[in-house]
């Protein structure tokens, strides 16, 4: 009985995908796949691809076989095609006795059809390895062409012939492609041995110091259970507060000195905490109280609803993220003045999203953005971190004051304290995984330490930035 096709669309052809045609005098079967697309074949359960030109029209001939269904497709746009029995159009009954069919003409038959079979399935592995061996071939000339590139950012970096901003950015092209290559599979000598030089001087070029973390002071020791939330300093003395606990621990820098200095209920609700030279100050949910010998001194009466807050120079900062508003409130002896906007006339900034803030004559403050601004005279200056390799994205605290040379940003996500200059340039970061514990921190350039506060305990940096 002769073989028909029956196609999903009700033809045997799709514009710019392919056809499929069938010889049915000798079963012989055509598919066309167009540039771009792929034809596969179905047979006895098992899918095979015949073709996936990249440069030009493929042809795939073969025999054909009842319930073979073949499949040429780009994306969305396909077309199914089943080889089936055609139906006799004839309504005449044929009697046909299948004993005087000749045999040798039944094995002439199975004799071509294997014969098809078998040209098919070559034809597909052919078809499949020219495909493969040509994407091989291409990837292997392209990441032949970067890995040169890659050297030749390397040799610049390094050559001492640009300057530093420039030597840098050209080892982090170098790094990025070569770690690229190699992410992908590219196996090459030459591309292992550019990845060990750049491991080797990483750390200079991009100004980064793994740092072994020290224990500077275990706080249970003063309070047992003691577990901190924040601390704050604007001198030689810490302030460190538990807000589950209701405790305040005063910690002197230079001898690790530690006592308590306010606990229980008067610390109830406390939001933040702040302090100037010898003085700290929290905020609860009717104001700001200054603490003096164990006991509760209002200073502010509450007029907002989000902000966070910071003294300087006797005087009380806060920044209002509900309002986007700075305001000063000027200290006197044991009392402040009414507030008074402190940003510039005409300054309309976005200060929702301030994680912290930092005052050394300008104000400094983070964002869970990543952007870092300083405003000077009420100003904003927005700092490009200039030099620096991994961009900031989720710094967690800032730090620093008018004695400090250096402003200094926890990015506790990424395990590391970022210094940079105050004119906005990177200057080194340190990087260590328990950085990731900390949650605050406070810097003495006199004692070149960095200190965090990990909860239960104080942890430091030993810095030298000279």
């Amino acid at each position: 009985m002769p073989l028909t096709l029956t196609s999903n669309l009700g033809r045997p052809s799709l514009e710019r995908v392919g056809d499929v045609s069938l010889d049915q005098e000798t079963s012989k079967i055509r598919v066309k796949c167009e540039v771009g697309c792929s034809a596969f074949i179905e047979r006895d359960g098992n899918k095979v691809m015949l073709a996936n030109p990249l440069d030009k029209t493929a042809f795939v001939s073969g025999y054909a076989r009842v319930g073979d269904i073949y499949t040429v497709e780009r994306g969305l746009e396909k077309i199914v095609v089943t080889v089936e029995y055609k139906e006799n159009e004839v309504n005449d009954e044929i009697y046909v006795n299948t004993t005087s069919l000749n045999d040798s003409v039944d094995q002439k038959r199975k004799t071509a059809l294997s014969a098809g079979v078998i040209i098919l399935v070559l034809l597909v592995v052919s078809v499949v390895f020219g495909v493969n061996q040509k994407r091989s071939k291409d990837f292997e000339e392209t990441s032949l062409t970067k890995l040169a590139e890659a050297n030749q950012k390397y040799e610049l970096a390094v050559s001492g012939t640009t300057n530093k901003q420039e030597s840098k950015d050209s080892f982090v092209i170098s790094k990025t492609i070569a770690f690229e290559l190699r992410d992908a599979g590219f196996k090459n000598s030459e591309l292992d041995q550019l990845i060990e030089k750049i491991k080797s001087i990483e750390a200079e070029m991009l100004g980064e110091i793994k740092i072994e973390l020290k224990e500077y002071l275990d706080l249970t020791l003063q309070t047992s259970g003691f577990e901190g939330d924040e601390m704050t300093s604007s001198g030689q003395e810490v302030f460190i507060l538990d807000k589950n606990n209701k405790n305040i621990i005063r910690v002197e820098i230079k001898n690790k000195n530690a006592r308590s200095v306010a606990n229980g209920d008067i610390l109830n609700d406390v939001k933040k905490l702040a302090s100037y030279e010898s003085r700290f100050f929290v905020e609860k949910d009717d104001g700001i109280y200054e603490i003096k010998s164990g006991a509760l001194e209002k200073r502010l009466e509450k007029d907002w609803q989000d902000i966070l807050f910071y003294l300087y120079a006797g005087n009380i900062y806060t920044v209002g993220r509900d309002d986007n508003q700075i305001n000063r409130y000027v200290g006197s002896q044991n009392s402040f003045l009414s507030k008074s906007s402190w940003l510039a006339p005409g300054i309309d900034m976005d200060l929702s999203k301030i994680t912290d803030m930092a005052i050394d004559g300008s104000i400094w403050l983070t964002s869970s953005s990543g952007k870092v601004t300083k405003f000077t005279l009420g100003n904003p200056q927005t700092m490009s971190l200039i030099g620096i390799s991994d961009p900031i994205t989720s710094p967690t605290s800032i730090y620093t004051n008018e004695k400090l040379k250096y402003v200094y940003i926890l990015e506790k996500d990424k395990g590391r304290v970022v210094v940079i200059e105050k004119n906005g340039n990177f200057k080194i970061q340190y990087v260590n995984e328990e950085i990731k514990d900390a949650k605050d921190l406070v810097v003495s350039e006199d004692e070149a330490k960095v200190i965090l506060l990990t909860g239960p305990k104080l942890m430091q940096i030993d810095i030298n930035l000279n």
